[in-house]
């Protein structure tokens, strides 16, 4: 009896200890093994991450049309500038129309045919981890990731700025302008960094937005602007992967235009202009003769410093020390 319970007990056991430790041993160790997914970012985000010369930029829509928002500090009011979509798929002509050198923001009007996406502006901050993308020594696009510092104030802003600490990715020249993004939407744009402290800095949110109500209430002026400096045919060169910029170590090829390296480069111009300081002239003209002073004056001054003379050089000095023996007890 005990023999056929044991020979059926085995008989129902080897099957689901066959099966079973397999299946529940495999998925302990699959799940060991896990890593949380790294950060996507969005192909809107990537397409809409444009190189604007040697700076970056990223594509909105607003106001009814399609604008690059960039860097103040790149380039000036009026230029016109070459663009060229994150994707790789399309470029143009666009131009700079509105400027704000407070907050350091551009807006850089564009045909929409020029860009293959558009990124939003959000009006409250959206959930989501916090990354940058952008053109760094004009290679790109590419992502940088950050730990949010808050709010800081650099020395050559009035405003305070959106901090991050650089934790992933690179922030170099040719990064100025590029944005940073939060849920797939456009929440600030990135414009200086610190090398040394591997801080990235930004408009925040709120200075994008009022910059960008600011435009809208001259779009009508701007859109004829745009339209009129855009009617010009299109004789930028065909796109390549390498650089847009000029060629040659000259403020147009700087990338951000970094107004120190600038200044430098204005004061050596200088120098050479000034030239080298010729050879010294001939001496001037005798000056005028004094009043002078008669005779039997100048013979008294001369007598009174002999005797002078003679005084410190017999001067003699005698002292008298009066010592007191100690008196004893």
């Amino acid at each position: 009896m005990r023999k056929n319970l044991l020979i059926a007990f085995l008989v129902l056991c080897l099957p689901l200890g066959f099966f079973c430790p397999a299946i529940s041993g495999g998925s302990e160790s699959k799940a060991s093994k896990t890593r949380p997914p790294a950060t996507v970012v969005e192909p809107d985000v990537i397409s809409a991450a444009c190189h604007v010369d040697g700076c970056s930029g990223t594509a909105i829509e607003f106001g009814g049309r399609a604008w690059v928002v960039t860097a103040a500090h790149c380039f000036e009011l009026g230029q016109k500038v070459y663009v060229v979509t994150g994707d790789k798929l399309r470029s143009g002509v666009g131009m700079v129309v509105a400027m704000d050198f407070r907050v350091d923001l551009a807006l850089v009007a564009v045909e929409r045919e020029t860009l293959t996406s558009t990124v939003a502006v959000p009006l409250k901050l959206p959930d989501g981890p916090w990354y940058g993308v952008g053109y760094p020594d004009g290679e790109g696009p590419q992502a940088w990731f950050g730990e949010f510092l808050g709010i800081q104030r650099i020395s050559n802003l009035p405003r305070g700025r959106w901090a991050w600490k650089l934790k992933k990715g690179r922030f170099k020249h040719g990064s100025s302008g590029s944005g940073v993004f939060k849920g797939g939407k456009l929440v600030a744009v990135a414009t200086h960094s610190n090398d040394k402290t591997r801080e990235i800095f930004a408009a925040p949110l709120h200075d994008l937005q009022a910059f960008l109500a600011r435009v809208g209430k001259e779009l009508p002026r701007l859109r004829e602007a745009s339209l009129a400096g855009l009617v010009e045919e299109d004789t930028a060169p065909p796109h390549t992967t390498t650089e847009i910029h000029p060629a040659g170590d000259t403020p147009a090829s700087w990338g951000d235009r970094d107004r120190t390296r600038e200044i430098l480069a204005i004061k050596e111009q200088l120098k050479t202009l000034a030239g080298k300081p010729g050879p010294p002239g001939p001496p001037g003209p005798a000056g005028n003769t004094g009043p002078g002073m008669d005779q039997a004056t100048l013979e008294e001054i001369l007598r009174r410093l002999e005797s002078l003379e003679t005084w410190t050089r017999d001067f003699r000095a005698t002292v008298r020390i009066k010592v007191h023996p100690r008196e004893t007890r």
